[in-house]
């Protein structure tokens, strides 16, 4: 696995590479880093596919930005880093967060988008959004019991509804105290972005990716009635860690779509 830095708009931003074939854009979920795609990659590589993951600035071991961006900010850039490695078109995966940027990605450069696959799909209310950024951000404060740490241990155990693996939840802890005092950026952008305007003007073909354990797969119904024309697929079973947990399996669902759109 070749691991590289691009100088883009908000500092550098650091991406592993692994394959050759046809190029996949994987963009992860906050506040994880492209490391939650390290152990699907090696599969996806089996198949014949180009694996290129980017850590979102901010986010694992890129520069972060000195003020909250949005999500077009990011999207831009992607686009960069894109331009810089030399991929003028590629098919590009977003979980969560990361689906949000590749939505947001594809509407503004729809050239450089051979095929968009969203795992995971964040569209929310104009209600449910504003809620979520009325929310109070996580203290990050160290205290000496150590209780920063096993307080949030507890809060993505309880939100994977108890189903996520004990190595899940520790990288998943490891990355949001990583990120640091800023770790908010990335939930913020996304709330703040309307997604279900870009989805709805998505041009590129486009296969919607779910899984019936993510915490996101409740929106599949919606999603189907206002774009009934594009691809859905889903899993059964996992947590919106699936990605991390089930690499072979995962990798193997989106390998099909992946190359069934390049045969």
């Amino acid at each position: 696995m070749e691991n590289k830095y691009i100088d883009g708009p908000m500092g550098q931003v650091h991406v592993r590479e692994l394959g050759e074939g046809p190029a996949l854009v994987l963009l992860h979920q906050t506040a994880w880093s492209s490391l939650q795609f390290k152990h699907a990659m090696p599969f996806l590589a089996k198949r014949g596919i180009r694996c290129v993951a980017v850590d979102t600035p901010g986010f694992g071991l890129s520069d972060g930005p000195y003020d909250p961006p949005s999500i077009e900010d990011y999207a831009e850039s992607l686009a960069e880093t894109l331009k810089k490695i030399g991929l003028p078109k590629a098919a590009v995966l977003g979980h969560h967060t990361g689906a949000s940027i590749a939505a947001a990605f594809a509407s503004s450069h729809p050239e450089m988008v051979s095929q968009l696959l969203l795992h995971g799909v964040p569209i929310y209310t104009p209600e449910k959004r504003a809620e979520r950024l009325a929310k109070p951000h996580f203290d990050q404060t160290p205290r000496a019991d150590g209780s920063h740490f096993t307080d949030r241990w507890v809060l993505g155990d309880t939100v994977s509804g108890g189903s996520a693996t004990p190595e899940a939840l520790h990288w998943s802890l490891v990355h949001f105290f990583w990120a640091g005092s800023n770790e908010w950026f990335g939930h913020h952008a996304a709330f703040k972005y309307d997604m279900e305007a870009d989805f709805k003007s998505l041009t590129v073909p486009t296969v919607v990716v779910s899984n019936t354990g993510d915490v996101l797969h409740e929106r599949m119904p919606y999603l189907r009635e206002i774009r009934p024309d594009i691809t859905y697929s889903e899993l059964d079973g996992g947590t919106f860690h699936i990605i991390f947990e089930e690499a072979e399996r995962w990798a193997s669902f989106v390998a099909d779509h992946v190359l069934g759109a390049n045969s």
